[in-house]
């Protein structure tokens, strides 16, 4: 395969790219309060929010292109719930069959959803109906949280009979990222969203897991590009001793190799997103794994240093070094770090080696 960008999926990186600039916070105290209806607009108008949908759901587009927005609004630094309110749940409500009218109400921006992950397994957590001993409860990850949730009026969680509910959500729960807020399911207030469809069956979930890693592994993918070029601009302007400090061989090496960190995460992203809609499910899965596996790998080592080359203030709160930090870090534990995904690798080729495939 290529992963040489068309001329059309540069405009889509460009376009949503220059709009995340222009419309987000222009220093790291505007996060605080930030609104990010008009960002979220922009999206849901221009199609963003139904990347990779089928046209008869109101979607357009590929994975792919999915994949090169989330890397946009990483890039950014966004604070938009692109994956968390819009593509991952409209994806979770198009493998049940939910009534095309509640994707739309998603995708259009109109309605904002999330989906409840289980912190103990990494997948949509199950709700377990009322009984006569008391009030609803999760499943054994209990409690189920809503990542990259702002603004969301419930949660998106797996029935007892394996389709979907929504449920309630908390207010935001104090986190590292600046940019994203995390917010925990209230399983005792369910919420009537309308048809969601029926059961899902094991390899629609599969396929909607692998999307999640592909795209989350695609915002990474972004982070990284942005703080790689935050460090590029600061090692061109800082001077030390009369020249600037990009000028130092240790700099520039450490760059390079930053670098060469990104060409790879980007590689494995790309692939990953491609695989998912012409390759089969346990190619596309495998390449799922790989992809969050390396770019949480490397991703945490290439924010961190873009923080050392700012130096003491690269600590700083008014510094954005360390907004990349925290986004990364919030990127890597969600879904699984680097070592939880090589672990499901390791898994994958014993049973391979196993059946002597």
């Amino acid at each position: 395969m290529d992963v040489q960008f068309s001329e059309e999926e540069l405009l889509l990186h460009e376009s949503i790219l220059g709009q995340a600039e222009k419309l987000g916070p222009s220093s790291v105290a505007g996060y605080e309060d930030f609104d990010d209806r008009l960002l979220w607009e922009r999206l849901a108008a221009g199609g963003a929010l139904g990347l990779g949908l089928p046209e008869a759901l109101g979607g357009a587009g590929t994975v792919s292109d999915a994949s090169i927005a989330a890397s946009a609004l990483g890039q950014a630094l966004a604070p938009v719930p692109y994956l968390g309110c819009g593509v991952l749940p409209a994806h979770l409500l198009a493998a049940a069959g939910a009534d095309p009218a509640v994707i739309d109400a998603v995708i259009s921006g109109r309605r904002r959803l999330a989906v409840g992950v289980d912190p103990a397994t990494f997948e949509p957590a199950t709700f377990e109906p009322a009984t006569g001993r008391g009030a609803p409860a999760m499943g054994p990850g209990a409690p189920a949280m809503a990542w990259d949730a702002a603004g969301a009026d419930g949660a998106l969680l797996r029935g007892a009979d394996g389709g979907l509910v929504v449920v309630g959500l908390d207010g935001p729960t104090p986190g590292v990222d600046l940019t994203r807020v995390v917010r925990r399911c209230q399983p005792h207030r369910p919420i009537d969203a309308g048809d969601l469809g029926g059961p899902l069956t094991p390899d629609a979930l599969r396929w909607w897991r692998a999307l999640a890693l592909g795209l989350v592994a695609a915002d990474m993918v972004g982070v990284m590009q942005g703080g790689l070029q935050l460090a590029v601009e600061h090692a061109s302007t800082r001077e030390q001793f009369g020249v600037a400090i990009g000028s130092f061989q240790a700099i520039q090496h450490l760059l390079a190799d930053q670098l060469v960190s990104v060409a790879g995460a980007r590689s494995t992203a790309v692939y990953a997103a491609w695989a998912l809609q012409r390759r089969g499910l346990d190619e596309a899965e495998l390449a799922a794994h790989t992809t969050k596996a390396y770019c949480s790998d490397v991703g945490k080592r290439l924010c961190e240093a873009v923080v050392q080359v700012h130096g003491g203030m690269g600590v700083t709160w008014e510094c954005r070094a360390h907004v990349f930090l925290k986004r990364m870090l919030f990127d890597r534990a969600f879904l699984g770090d680097e070592r939880w995904h090589l672990r499901r690798i390791a898994e994958r080729r014993r049973t391979e080696a196993g059946r002597g495939l």
